[in-house]
């Protein structure tokens, strides 16, 4: 099915349409999520106020997604390796089928069109959507990935600022963009670009005005909310006069630059970036 035909009605919105929450319920939620960040279903369910299963089955009635019990179903080998672990990883999704220039792949947050716009940028194909919870994907992950999640806690343990290592294929990875010990590894390079990127189920604009092969700052009316030790990351793509670079970028650093009207400079790491795109982002660099 294709994602085109959603973003008719928030999940709050719909969750209250079939008495599931309460508007009072609903505000509390929305306040949590203007403090911390996140997806407002996040908040309904760590409240306590609705569960998971209620989450997939009200965009399930919804938007017509096929509900998929993830238990009771077996991957094939071959077919894991389709997505990157780290974009899997990332956004808690999983391929599942593959027919011709048709994927089909189970999430728990299928209304994100920037990840599933991703998707179509890194596979070439069309993408079905199938949807889990989020419980079920993880655990899933976690039987098909067991090597993948070890070494990825690893790394999150590994002491220093730059991960070590060079940029295998698609993936560039790197930390500590805050700490003062650390260089940056790459050259910036002064631009005035257009950025779109999607947080938090909306897209929003922005200036980019340095970027380098590991990562860009930019200018934006939206905030991101970062949480200490806890990366957000986002999928964007970077407007070029007749070209598109599309990435998912880890951000790392939010700033208030002025009150009224709100003004933020976030600056992060490209965390993924097909091989195409890269050979774009290194032309634009020359």
């Amino acid at each position: 099915m294709s994602p085109k035909r959603i973003l008719k009605a928030k999940i709050g919105e719909l969750l209250l349409e079939r008495n599931l929450i309460s508007q009072k319920q609903l505000e509390k939620a929305l306040e949590e999520q203007k403090d911390k960040g996140g997806y407002i279903s996040q908040h309904l369910i760590s409240l306590g106020y609705v569960n998971e299963i209620h989450i997939a089955e009200c965009l399930a009635s919804q938007y017509g997604f096929a509900y998929l019990p993830l238990d009771r179903y077996e991957i094939a080998p071959q077919l894991l390796k389709i997505l990157p672990f780290k974009l899997i990883n990332i956004y808690s999704l999983l391929p599942l089928e593959r027919s011709g220039n048709s994927l089909e792949v189970v999430m728990a947050d299928p209304l994100n069109e920037g990840v599933i716009d991703m998707l179509r940028q890194v596979t070439g194909c069309e993408i079905e959507v199938f949807i889990s919870t989020y419980s079920e994907i993880r655990n899933s992950i976690n039987y098909y990935f067991p090597a993948e999640i070890k070494n990825k806690n690893k790394e999150e343990f590994d002491a220093g600022g730059l991960i070590k290592g060079e940029m295998l294929k698609s993936f560039i990875q790197v930390k500590g963009y805050g700490d003062a010990k650390e260089k940056r590894k790459y050259k910036r390079k002064e631009v005035d670009l257009e950025i779109i990127y999607f947080s938090q189920d909306k897209s929003c604009k922005g200036r980019i005005k340095n970027i380098s092969y590991g990562g860009l700052m930019f200018v934006s009316e939206t905030f991101i909310p970062v949480e200490k030790n806890i990366y957000t990351n986002i999928v964007c793509k970077i407007l070029l006069q007749d070209v598109t670079i599309s990435a998912v970028v880890q951000v790392i650093r939010v700033e208030k630059l002025q009150e009224n009207p709100p003004k933020y400079s976030i600056a992060g790491f490209f965390n993924f970036i097909t091989d195409e795109d890269r050979l774009k982002l290194t032309i634009l660099l020359q």
